[in-house]
């Protein structure tokens, strides 16, 4: 397990980089963007989007409930049957949506989101074991490395996928035609499922260690580092969650997009993401989570300002912003997931480790999927609201700002997380603009190219 960088890619975490590259494809199709614009072509509402976008957040409700069988069963077997169950309900999704049923939009969308619904209650109840297992397999000193891999790798199929959805999107324009996607989704969860059986499972607390004593929730929540942790990212959700649900009305809406537009746009966004998750695995180790995780917020707010600014007419839809605006977004996205990821790791007790991430992913999934209802019935809500014509102030002007305005409370909550070994601030600068670049000079002059 020792070394760096790329060399991670090997032996058994080869398989679980293997695993997030189709799983991670696979639920982009069946939860993400061709989803929404599924049902988006249907004449959904930005309040049933919400409902959409909140389906995988609120059923992770179900790992408080799963987590004391993860032990008893085993990592990997647990997470086997739950990924197994909701792969097969994908191929339901698509199913109801790819067939010509006499049936109208209204009771479609309802058949997909019960649906749905069920698939997300698989998925919720599995992953109360994925990440403890995963936790245990990779050690601390390379956690960081290992999630900025994780992410690159998932990230660049997923770029893949989207790319190829633009394509098929561009050249279709029935509801129907989702279901090829859809189905396309069960056909990469199935290859998902060939590599996370190869994961070697790892030894569990057992079950006459653990005692017949009921699982202490309250107290495992009120642990002072778990609990600000808990808070900042439950602060920081209530704004991501916002952020991404309104930009499909937004784009669709005001700037006019289309399916195979929303594609691209996502390819940008997704490609910065790689080459950032790529670039700051080895610094992440080394400066700690805390930083990052302050320079993923300014970046958001950076971000959210200018999307504010698109929708206030101050700034054009064109590529120059439109660039600007993805590279925000790939950025600040792939420091915070791995920054978080990795603080929470090093936070988790290792006894029981399986119940304080099943308690973390539910308490922060709550704001997550509660969240999206709030912002879906608030859009919905300023949707008339406009104020001005060359420099107009509407709702998508005001949704923004108050995004900027959450970071706040955020940033002095992360002022109270716990972090052994966190740089400071004035270091992660010095880090980024000093330390990395000549090292990237040196290791080419080393090399002596042209010798």
């Amino acid at each position: 397990m020792k070394g760096g960088g790329l060399g991670l890619a090997r032996g058994p975490l080869l398989n679980a980089f293997l695993f997030q590259v189709f799983n991670t494809s696979s639920f982009y199709l069946i939860m993400g963007l061709p989803m929404m614009l599924y049902f988006k072509k249907l004449g959904a509402s930005a309040t049933v989007l919400g409902v959409v976008a909140a389906l995988g957040a609120l059923m992770n409700i179900f790992q408080i409930p799963a987590a004391q069988f993860v032990e008893k069963i085993g990592y990997r077997n647990f997470v086997l049957r739950g990924w197994v169950g909701r792969s097969l309900l994908i191929g339901g999704v698509a199913f109801v949506v790819g067939l010509p049923l006499p049936i109208d939009d209204a009771s479609r969308q309802i058949l997909v989101l019960f649906i749905l619904f069920l698939f997300n209650i698989a998925r919720g109840i599995s992953l109360s074991g994925y990440l403890p297992w995963i936790s245990a397999i990779v050690p601390e000193s390379v956690r960081g490395r290992f999630l900025s891999i994780d992410q690159a790798a998932s990230q660049s199929a997923l770029l893949l996928t989207v790319g190829l959805s633009a394509l098929y999107l561009g050249h279709v324009n029935s509801p129907q035609a989702f279901g090829v996607l859809f189905a396309v989704s069960l056909i990469l969860a199935g290859l998902s499922l060939l590599y996370l059986k190869r994961i070697p499972d790892t030894p569990t607390q057992s079950v006459s260690a653990q005692g017949t004593e009921p699982v202490p929730w309250g107290a495992m929540l009120t642990h002072p580092p778990f609990l600000r942790l808990v808070i900042f990212h439950s602060i920081m959700m209530l704004a991501l969650s916002g952020g991404g649900l309104i930009f499909v009305p937004f784009a669709r809406d005001q700037l006019g997009c289309t399916d195979a537009q929303f594609m691209i746009l996502q390819l940008l966004w997704g490609a910065f993401f790689v080459l950032t998750s790529l670039a700051t695995g080895k610094m992440l180790d080394r400066v700690g989570s805390r930083p990052v995780l302050t320079l993923a917020a300014f970046i958001f707010g950076i971000h959210w300002l200018g999307w504010g600014a698109v929708a206030a007419h101050l700034l054009p839809f064109q590529w120059g912003p439109i660039l600007f605006q993805q590279a925000t977004a790939g950025i600040g996205l792939a420091l915070y997931n791995s920054a978080h990821m990795r603080l929470l790791m090093g936070t988790v007790p290792a006894m029981g480790r399986s119940h304080f991430f099943a308690l973390f992913s539910v308490a922060a999934s709550l704001v997550a999927g509660l969240a999206p209802l709030g912002w879906g019935l608030l859009t919905d809500a300023l949707h008339g609201v406009k104020f001005g014509t060359e420099i107009q102030v509407n709702g998508f002007v005001i949704l923004y700002v108050v995004f900027v305005m959450i970071l706040i409370p955020a940033m002095l909550a992360l002022r109270r997380v716990e972090e052994s070994k966190a740089a400071s601030t004035e270091e992660l600068i010095r880090e980024l603009v000093l330390e990395t670049p000549w090292k990237s000079i040196t290791r080419w002059w080393n090399r002596r190219p042209f010798a």
